[in-house]
């Protein structure tokens, strides 16, 4: 049975005293980013608040502990129940199989839904800025046919792999089969972890995975969007970017937290999409694709191979890289109240109106 979120091993003693030394590097790494942000180069982020928010970011990932920064950070539960609050919205819950939450953004009786798996390495809870997101691109749409459908899965190490997946798929099970919904009207999404498990979950609907119960479609889903895909864990296999100094994510913070969820298991092509041949993808019962990706991220090597080997196998696949943005610039800069548009905020939301559009309800199976 995997624990719920509350029953996460909280930090040892010496870890929680930690805490504070902790705290004096990430003050010294945003001093220094503030002094060295006077002085930034082509490659740098043009913002210098976001350059120093960034370089916090890396130290904060890389210093803390799993467990230092789950007993820190508020659970995704939490963040959603503060935010329905905030935004005068409707609290909607529900409680799947396998120890996982879906949380409903919108009217749950909306005729598209969106389900969205977070990123954070498996191993951190929701940014606040995810919420945020969601939450105002539902109140700001003219109409009433689209909801978030925002899945809480057991954070690594206390669930690994496949742990996570399971829960993903029974998101998708639960909007199929108990809110009887078609596929055509149904949109799979992530972000950085999360969008391992956008490929995971298709992979699995085409290949079911031998742990994971199979989930027969009567169609195709309507769409899939990977945001900035982690789909490459395996560190003697990922490809990453030389320079970080713009980006959020660290090479130590990706291995740490890969090991974490894999917990000593093999990678496969669930997990590492970047590896799998392009023959993995063919047939995926999905009718169209989305992936982002930051110019600046660390990632972008990985899920350039990502989106090529997919191409090969499923067919054409819509990439978008937005100039000078970071790894999941959309959310992590509306975490720390940065509301200014980015890229591939603004490309999600002008991609989920043109699938969701009545003139695509004839597109192509």
């Amino acid at each position: 049975m995997i624990p719920a979120a509350a029953s996460y091993p909280k930090p040892t003693l010496s870890e929680k005293l930690d805490l504070l030394p902790a705290l004096g590097s990430l003050l010294f790494s945003t001093f220094s980013a503030l002094l060295t942000g006077l002085r930034r180069g082509p490659d740098d982020e043009s913002s210098l608040y976001l350059h120093v928010v960034y370089a916090a970011v890396r130290k904060l990932v890389t210093r803390l502990s799993t467990p230092q920064q789950q007993w820190v950070f508020p659970t995704t539960d939490a963040g959603y129940r503060q935010q329905v609050l905030s935004f005068n919205m409707a609290q909607h819950t529900v409680d799947l199989s396998h120890g996982a939450k879906g949380h409903w953004i919108g009217d749950a009786d909306a005729r598209h839904v969106l389900i969205w798996y977070h990123g954070g390495g498996f191993n951190l809870p929701a940014l606040r800025g995810h919420l945020v997101y969601f939450m105002r691109l539902i109140q700001n749409r003219p109409n009433k046919d689209l909801a978030v459908f925002f899945l809480t899965y057991t954070l690594a190490p206390t669930g690994q792999y496949p742990t996570q997946l399971r829960q993903a798929v029974e998101a998708l099970r639960y909007i199929v089969a108990e809110t009887r919904r078609r596929p055509s009207n149904v949109v799979i999404g992530g972000d950085s972890a999360g969008g391992n498990l956008v490929a995971g979950v298709l992979s699995h609907l085409t290949h079911p995975h031998g742990e994971i119960d199979a989930l027969p479609l009567s169609e195709s889903l309507r769409a899939a969007v990977l945001m900035a895909p982690w789909t490459a864990l395996d560190k003697n296999e990922v490809k990453l970017s030389a320079y970080n100094g713009a980006d959020i994510l660290t090479v130590p913070a990706l291995h740490y937290w890969a090991a974490n969820y894999m917990g000593g298991r093999d990678p496969d092509y669930y997990t590492d999409a970047s590896t799998a041949p392009a023959e993995w993808f063919k047939g995926l019962p999905v009718r169209k694709m989305l992936v982002l990706a930051g110019q600046n991220e660390i990632l972008l090597p990985s899920i350039d191979a990502f989106v090529r080997n997919l191409e090969a196998g499923y067919g054409p696949v819509e990439f978008y890289v937005a100039e000078k943005e970071s790894h999941v610039a959309p959310f992590v800069n509306l975490h720390f109240h940065h509301r200014a548009p980015t890229g591939q905020g603004k490309k999600l939301q002008s991609w989920l109106e043109e699938v969701i559009a009545p003139r695509n309800e004839t597109a192509h199976l």
